[in-house]
C-alpha cells in the first residue's frame, strides 16, 4: 500500500515536470550571479542590473558589490551597479558615489579631437544618468549639488538635474515648483528636435496630468522619432481623453508609429484596470489591441498581444508564441521579456528553451524571465 501511494506521488511529480518548467529558481540565480560577474559584455551585466529591483535576492548583493569596486569595470555598468546597491540594497555609500560622479566633469583638451569630443559626449550622458538616478531615487539630500548642475555647460547634464528637481518635487520631496514643469514645457516647443525629444521622454516619466495638452501637439511633429516618442508618453500618463488623439495612428504606414500605439495602448489600458469602472473605453482599447495582432508587421503584432497580457488578458498569446519562433532577434527578446514581465508560471515552459540558446543576451532574457515569474508567481 505505502509502495503504491510512493509510485502515484513520484508519476505526480514527473508530471508537474513535464507540464511545467524543469528550471528550477535556484539554477536561475546561480546563472545569473556567475554571468553578472564573469561577462565581458558590459550589454549583459546592464540588462541583469536593470532588472534586479524585480529579482531582489540576496545572492546578487556579492557580485554587485565586487562589478561596483574593480578598477576595470566600465562607467555605465559602475554606475548601474551603484543604483542597484542604493535601490535594492539600500548602500547608503554608493549613493554618495553617484552624486559625486555627477560632479565629475571631463578635463577640456586644448585640442579636441573627435575621439576626444566623443569621450566627453559619453561622460556627460553618464553624468546626466547619475542625475536622473538622484531624483529617481527620491533623494532629496544632494538638492545643493543638483542646484550647481542645473547650471551645468553641458545641456544634457543640465536637463536631466532639472528632471530630477521635478521628480524629487512630484514625490513631495521639495515644494511643488511650477517653473521646474514650464522648463519641459519650453523644451517641447525647442526648434532642434533633440531637445523636443528628450522633453518628450522626460514629461513621459513624470507623468504630469496637465502635459496631455502640450504633449498632444507633438503628435504633429515634423519629427518621426518626436511622434513615436509623443505616443508612448501620452499612453503612461495615462489620461484616456488622448484615446481618439492616438488612434488616429492606428493604419499609419509607419511601423513604428503602430507600435508606438499598442504600446501606449497597453499603459492605458493597465490604468484602466485599476482606476476605472467604464468598460467601454476598455473595450475599445481591446478592439484596437486585437485588430493591430493581425498586422503585417510582426513587432506590431506582438506589441499589441504583450500589450493584453499586461492586463491578464491571454488571448494573444499564441501571437507571442509565434514571436519566439521568429528570426528577428529584436522580436525575439521582446517577446521573452513580455513574459517575465506579465506572464505566469506556466509560461516558464515557452523560455526554458532559451537558456541553451548560443546568444548570450538571448540566453540572459530567459534566465532574468523566468526568475521574474518565480517571484511574481512565488515559487
Amino acid at each position: 500500500m505505502l509502495n503504491l501511494k510512493f509510485i502515484k506521488i513520484l508519476i505526480f511529480i514527473l508530471l508537474c515536470r513535464v507540464l511545467y518548467a524543469e528550471i528550477t529558481k535556484e539554477v536561475c540565480e546561480e546563472w545569473i550571479s556567475n554571468t553578472l560577474v564573469s561577462s565581458s559584455e558590459s550589454s549583459i551585466k546592464i540588462y541583469i542590473l536593470e532588472n534586479l529591483q524585480d529579482i531582489p535576492s540576496a545572492k546578487f548583493l556579492p557580485g554587485v558589490k565586487k562589478i561596483s569596486l574593480l578598477k576595470t569595470t566600465p562607467e555605465n555598468v559602475y554606475l548601474k551597479s551603484l543604483y542597484v546597491l542604493y535601490k535594492v540594497y539600500k548602500s547608503t555609500s554608493a549613493l554618495e558615489k553617484i552624486a559625486n560622479f555627477l560632479l565629475q566633469k571631463p578635463k577640456k583638451e586644448s585640442s579636441e579631437t573627435p575621439l576626444i569630443k566623443a569621450k566627453i559626449y559619453l561622460k556627460n550622458q553618464l553624468r546626466a544618468e547619475a542625475a536622473k538616478m538622484i531624483g529617481e531615487l527620491g533623494d532629496e539630500r544632494h538638492l545643493e549639488i543638483l542646484s550647481k548642475t542645473v547650471k551645468d555647460e553641458y545641456g544634457i547634464v543640465s536637463d536631466a538635474s532639472y528632471f530630477a528637481l521635478a521628480m524629487l518635487s512630484k514625490r513631495g520631496k521639495i515644494k511643488p515648483l511650477n517653473e521646474l514643469k514650464e522648463f519641459f514645457y519650453s523644451g517641447l516647443k525647442d526648434v532642434d528636435y533633440k531637445v523636443r525629444l528628450k522633453a518628450v521622454r522626460y514629461l513621459g516619466e513624470l507623468r504630469y496630468p496637465d502635459s496631455v495638452g502640450p504633449l498632444s501637439l507633438r503628435l504633429k511633429d515634423t519629427s518621426k522619432e518626436v511622434v513615436v516618442e509623443t505616443i508612448i508618453s501620452l499612453g503612461k500618463v495615462g489620461d484616456v481623453s488622448v484615446l481618439q488623439d492616438l488612434l488616429q495612428f492606428k493604419n499609419s504606414q509607419e511601423d513604428a508609429y503602430r507600435v508606438a500605439l499598442a504600446e501606449a495602448l497597453g499603459s492605458l489600458a493597465e490604468v484602466l484596470v485599476i482606476s476605472s469602472k467604464d468598460t467601454s473605453v476598455m473595450d475599445k482599447i481591446r478592439n484596437v489591441l486585437n485588430s493591430l495582432m493581425n498586422d503585417p508587421n510582426g513587432m506590431v503584432r506582438v506589441t499589441a498581444a504583450a500589450a493584453l497580457l499586461r492586463i491578464s488578458d491571454r488571448s494573444g498569446i499564441e501571437v507571442i508564441k509565434k514571436g519566439l519562433e521568429s528570426i528577428d532577434t529584436d522580436v525575439i527578446l521582446y517577446c521573452i521579456k513580455s513574459l517575465g514581465n506579465y506572464g505566469n508560471f506556466q509560461d516558464i515552459k515557452l523560455i526554458e528553451k532559451f537558456t541553451q540558446h548560443n546568444d548570450l543576451l538571448i540566453q540572459t532574457y530567459a534566465y532574468v524571465s523566468i526568475l521574474k515569474i518565480y517571484y511574481k508567481e512565488r515559487k
